[in-house]
Formats: C-alpha cells, sequence, structure tokens
C-alpha cells in the first residue's frame, strides 16, 4: 500500500493487479482495501483469484508462477511497461539468509532492484527501506493496509528468520549486511561475464561444455530456483544421453546429434483468426502468408475450419496423412529438425482442434487440393 500511495502521488499512469489467494481469513479483507483505494481514486484494477488445486507441487512455487503470469498478462495486455512489486530491505535480507541456509546455487544474492520474470521487467523500487519505515509512511499519509496474521507466527523458515534475525538487528548491521551482499554480487557478476565469453559458439562437445569456468554461477542465472543437485544432474544427462533439452527462465541447453547447444528460449504463441482475409494480411517472425508460393505450402482452407488456430507444437499432436496419421514429433525427428526450430514450428489447427496443416510437411488428408486458396510460408 505504501508503494501503490507514492507512485499515485507522483502522478505517473499505473494499474493495480492484485491476487487473492484465500489462504487466510484476511485475504479478502486486503483485497477490499487495495479496490477500494482503486475506486476512490479510479485506478483500473485487475483481480486474479488463486485456486490453488489448479496447480501442481508446492504452494510457495505455484503462488509464484500464477502470480507473475498474470501480472505479465496484464502488461501485455494493456500495453504497460513493467511490474513495480514492494520487496523492501527486510526482505532482501531475509532471502540472503534464507540462500545461505539453504545452501543453493543463486546467481545473485538477496534480491535484485530489476529483473525480468515471466517476460515482463519487473522493478523493486523499495528495498532502501525497511518495513517499519513503510508502515510509518502509511501512518504519517493514511493510507490504509491490512497485517499479514500468518507472518505473525514463526510456523514458517522465512518468518522465524525475520523474528529471531533480521528484526533483532539495528539499522547500522542492516547496511553494514547489505554491503557485504553487494561485494558477493559483484564477484557473482565478475564470474557470469567469465562464462558468458565463453558461451559465443553454436555448439559444444560435452567435454568442452563442462569445462566452461563458473557454468554453474550462469546456470543459476537462467535457471532460477533449481538446486546445485539439479545442475549435477543436467550434466550428468548431456554426457549419456543421445538427446535431451533443458528450459530455463529464458534459456534452453539441448544436446542432439552429439552436440550441445545454448540458445535463447523461444516464446510459446497461438493466435486466432476469423477470416481468411485476417489470416492474408497476417506475418510475424515464424511464418507469413502469401497468394502463391510451393506446393507444399499450399493449403485449401474451407468456411467451416474457420476460426483458424495458428500454435506451437505441443506433445501428442499428430496430423490425418493418406498413410495414417503422423506424429509431429516424428516429422521433426525424421527431418533431424533441431530443438531450436521445434520449440517455434507452427501448426494450423481448424474451429474443431483438429491439425490441418504443418510447414514443410503439408496438409491433411482432409485439406489437399490442386487449387489451393493460401499459402502458408515457414520463415
Amino acid at each position: 500500500m505504501a508503494l501503490l500511495d507514492m507512485v499515485y502521488k507522483t502522478g505517473a499512469y499505473l494499474e493495480v493487479a492484485h491476487v487473492n489467494y484465500h489462504k487466510r481469513e484476511s485475504a479478502d479483507r486486503d483485497e477490499k482495501i487495495v479496490r477500494n483505494y482503486c475506486r476512490e481514486r479510479k485506478i483500473v484494477f485487475h483481480l486474479f483469484d488463486f485456486k490453488e488445486d489448479e496447480y501442481e507441487g508446492n504452494f510457495q512455487a505455484a503462488a509464484r508462477q500464477a502470480r507473475y503470469a498474470f501480472f505479465s498478462r496484464v502488461c501485455k495486455k494493456n500495453k504497460l511497461d513493467e511490474v513495480l512489486v514492494a520487496h523492501h530491505k527486510d526482505d532482501l535480507i531475509e532471502t540472503y539468509l534464507m540462500q545461505k541456509e539453504r545452501k543453493l546455487g543463486v546467481s545473485y544474492f538477496g534480491l535484485k532492484e530489476r529483473s525480468v520474470i515471466a517476460g515482463v521487467s519487473v522493478c523493486r523500487p523499495l528495498l532502501k527501506y525497511d518495513k517499519k519505515q513503510l508502515e510509518k509512511y502509511c501512518l504519517l499519509h493514511e493510507v490504509v493496509f491490512g497485517i499479514d496474521e500468518s507472518n505473525l507466527s514463526d510456523d514458517y523458515r522465512r518468518n522465524l528468520i525475520r523474528h529471531h534475525k533480521v528484526e533483532k538487528m539495528s539499522a547500522e548491521q542492516k547496511d553494514e549486511l547489505l554491503k557485504q551482499i553487494d561485494v558477493l554480487n559483484l564477484r557473482q557478476e565478475e564470474r557470469y561475464q567469465k562464462a558468458l565469453s565463453h558461451l559465443n559458439k553454436k555448439s559444444y562437445t560435452i567435454k568442452q561444455f563442462v569445462k566452461i569456468p563458473y557454468l554453474k554461477v550462469w546456470f543459476h542465472r537462467h535457471f532460477s530456483h533449481r538446486s546445485d543437485l539439479y545442475f549435477q544432474d543436467m550434466l550428468k544427462q548431456l554426457s549419456q544421453a543421445d538427446s535431451c533439452l533443458f528450459t530455463g527462465d529464458d534459456v534452453c541447453i539441448a544436446k542432439e546429434y552429439g552436440r550441445i547447444s545454448v540458445f535463447v528460449k523461444p516464446i510459446d504463441y497461438e493466435y486466432k483468426f476469423k477470416t481468411l482475409r485476417e489470416l492474408k494480411d497476417f506475418e510475424c517472425e515464424h511464418f507469413r502468408f502469401s497468394d502463391q508460393g510451393e506446393k507444399i505450402e499450399s493449403i485449401f482452407i474451407k468456411n467451416e475450419d474457420l476460426p483458424i488456430t495458428i500454435r506451437t507444437y505441443r506433445k501428442g499432436d499428430s496430423i490425418a496423412m493418406g498413410f495414417g496419421h503422423k506424429k509431429i514429433n516424428r516429422f521433426f525427428i525424421d527431418r533431424k529438425f533441431k530443438m531450436k526450430d521445434r520449440l517455434s514450428w507452427p501448426l494450423v489447427f481448424n474451429r474443431q482442434g483438429k491439425l490441418i496443416f504443418v510447414p514443410s510437411l503439408g496438409c491433411d488428408i482432409n485439406h489437399y487440393c490442386e487449387k489451393p486458396n493460401i499459402f502458408m510460408i515457414k520463415l
């Protein structure tokens, strides 16, 4: 609430995205506080109701993933520049102490002021304020806020660190610890840049790859929330498997045809087109449509096929050909497509959800014709 009020008073345009996890009695109260603040000031308010049974695994990890996916959707749909989150100085110190305690591999100690999560820029402008300062701000400026009662107990490890370590630190002790964290992060950045300078080839042998200096530091920068054990297991699979793929936050590591490659993670996409005209007017970095092309690029789209959906490959996709169903993964393997291309290859589906066209493979059995009405060009 302090962050929201500070940003509002700058006069900058903002919209608010609030997540209600429904995990505690005061969750609805907090939603009401935020909603009322926005209504009184005519700020656009977005709500996401988190349903725990729709997500797998650890609650905290699932909640974080859902939260930032929601923020990303709001930003992209409404053409907003970045997400501001209210982590403060105490959160940074707690995170650092938990990192030390768990001995997990990290690329950055504490919390970054700026990062990219789920494809959007995330900024933490309150890292120079501690919690007490932010509470004083709210009281001074008469900003209504709520207390999360789950933070008052010692039921969670973070709470124990907060109550028994961070809250007992003086302002001077906190600032001294922050200086130590800055030194560690400077050293970590130097190691990352060293690793990055060796990751400039198209592919590597396993021996070349494992000898890259500070590879683990680079790995944890791009594969956040993964343990050192995961890193070691990845190296083992890269060494022993004929082919494998590891997907990080923004990069992928693949082994295929005896070589290891590192590439920027392709973004999943899904486009819908209601008319043939919409198709002909569309072009993106992966494909375009034309009135002319090669025979293998031709297709006749029927009225009953519309609306058309074009999306990336998913496990299990197959197409009905004259000789039976062809699994798309098998098609990729037969043509020796690189994994980088497989992850962004476009597939065309009709309104019934049937795959009717694949670039370089052709139409399904029901859409082959001598007089096509459109050509799909893979770029």
